[in-house]
């Protein structure tokens, strides 16, 4: 349907969806993909028609927003390149993104956010519109519980009737880069969004490779956190990686390959979980990882 409606208006139709552009209709198909239509091209039957078969967004009143979600909308959204992050300078631990999309608009956003805060270590939700929207977790946890995500996906669509498509960002630092990285990554998930993904839960480490297939002209070693650029810089656990994926993601062939002990590169590898959150015993991560390294290393 889109890409009949893409031939009949064309480039009066976009999918780079931009709340603040009201030249433009905007709906989402039953995906929850955004598009717009440039309001010039439309009669008041056609906007009409559209409606009647697509979910009409609509805006969400920012005035509804709390301090703590204002500060965190308009850092995050404003044009203004050094205004600073929300948490004080002093806030040393890490922090996450969380972003999802839902199949239909909600109308009750109070008990969603509470659902939100009932199996997420966060209340902090910041609504995009009423089918979009960010979740930030101030102190999140190092490794990924998917199964919580799992778990607040399906009371979402049992108390909600509403379908989410949630996804997990990488493990932030709280720095000068903080707005950048989240602009990277949210636009990332956006492209995977519109690209007809069937998954519920999705985290970065997940979408890299599918990134790379199908968007690699967007792609750039900015997109990663700058806490997995930092274990790059670290040449002891670059090698120590790089000496892992020799030995086949084997502990013990590791450790002799490096002459260290075993509980040495149990340390190091602790140390690379609690800095980026990623487990490089664990298949996934190690690809992710493994892939990041390329992507970070080409580009230098």
């Amino acid at each position: 349907m889109l890409e009949n409606l893409q031939k009949h208006y064309g480039e009066a139709l976009t999918t780079n969806y931009n709340r603040h552009d009201t030249n433009f209709e905007w709906f989402q198909t039953d995906l929850g993909k955004p598009f717009g239509i440039l309001k010039s091209e439309l009669s008041s039957e056609e906007i009409n028609l559209l409606s009647s078969l697509f979910q009409s967004i609509k805006v969400i009143d920012e005035d509804q927003y709390t301090i703590n979600q204002r500060k965190w909308y308009d850092f995050l959204f404003s044009d203004h390149e050094h205004r600073e992050s929300p948490l004080s300078s002093d806030h040393t631990t890490s922090l996450r993104f969380y972003y999802f999309f839902l199949k239909q608009p909600i109308d009750d956003k109070q008990n969603f956010e509470e659902a939100v805060k009932g199996i997420m270590n966060t209340d902090l939700v910041i609504w995009l519109s009423l089918s979009h929207g960010i979740m930030i977790e101030e102190k999140p946890n190092h490794i990924l519980e998917i199964d919580s995500l799992k778990d607040l996906s399906d009371t979402l669509t049992t108390d909600f009737y509403v379908e989410p498509f949630i996804y997990i960002g990488q493990l932030q630092k709280n720095d000068h880069s903080l707005k950048e990285k989240f602009s990277l990554e949210h636009a990332c998930f956006q492209s995977i969004h519109r690209s007809s993904n069937k998954e519920k839960v999705l985290s970065f480490y997940d979408v890299l490779p599918i990134f790379i297939l199908r968007a690699p002209s967007m792609l750039k070693k900015e997109i990663l956190s700058n806490h997995f650029l930092e274990i790059i810089e670290d040449k002891e656990l670059l090698h120590t990686i790089e000496a892992f994926f020799h030995s086949n993601l084997n502990a013990s062939s590791t450790a002799k390959r490096l002459f260290i002990h075993r509980n040495s590169l149990q340390y190091r590898l602790e140390k690379l979980l609690e800095k980026t959150g990623l487990d490089i015993r664990i298949f996934s991560n190690a690809a992710f990882i493994f892939l990041a390294i390329i992507l970070a290393q080409h580009e230098n």
